[in-house]
């Protein structure tokens, strides 16, 4: 069946501050903890926009509603990428819907022959999970972002929802795995 998995997995919004933003979000949804990274050009590997090698730097925030990633995410510098196409430095919105995928190759065909371009993709180096994020705007007014599903991958965000499911407010909003 294509795609492979048809199941959202994470809702994304680009936001200016990811820290504050985190603690913004716990507070007005009593929801939390967020799982603070950040991705340096160095945790990726054969990175590219728009069809020409780039280079992607970005912080990530991860909480949990029901099951469902929140992921917020803060571009850093202003190079091209997938954030910057929809956000311009200072701006902040929801950004993409993202989806394991099963067959990542027959993935990218589904969605490449749909027209969708194929705005930022890479892996994560160490044969971590490849990743893409393809450009619905016009059609469905977001990114789409496939993101191979690795068991490595699956488990720690099991770990992190299971964390979720406990925490409660008295306890810290921002955790730095």
């Amino acid at each position: 069946m294509i795609p492979s998995n048809n199941v959202v997995i994470q809702k994304a919004w680009v936001v200016t501050d990811v820290e504050e933003a985190a603690l913004s979000w716990s507070k007005a949804l009593n929801i939390g903890p967020f799982f603070l990274a950040e991705f340096t050009p160095q945790v990726f590997s054969q990175v590219s926009y728009r069809g020409q090698e780039s280079s992607l730097h970005m912080k990530t925030a991860i909480g949990f509603v029901d099951g469902v990633q929140i992921e917020l995410v803060e571009p850093v510098g202003d190079s091209p990428s997938a954030f910057r196409d929809v956000f311009a430095q200072g701006q902040a919105g929801f950004h993409h819907l993202c989806f394991w995928s099963d067959d990542f190759d027959a993935d990218m065909s589904h969605y490449t022959n749909q027209g969708f371009a194929i705005a930022n993709q890479g892996q994560v180096v160490g044969g971590g999970p490849r990743f893409a994020y393809l450009d619905a705007m016009a059609s469905l007014g977001s990114m789409i972002e496939l993101l191979e599903r690795k068991p490595s991958t699956e488990q720690t965000f099991q770990k992190w929802q299971d964390i979720a499911k406990a925490w409660t407010p008295d306890q810290d909003v921002i955790v730095k795995p």
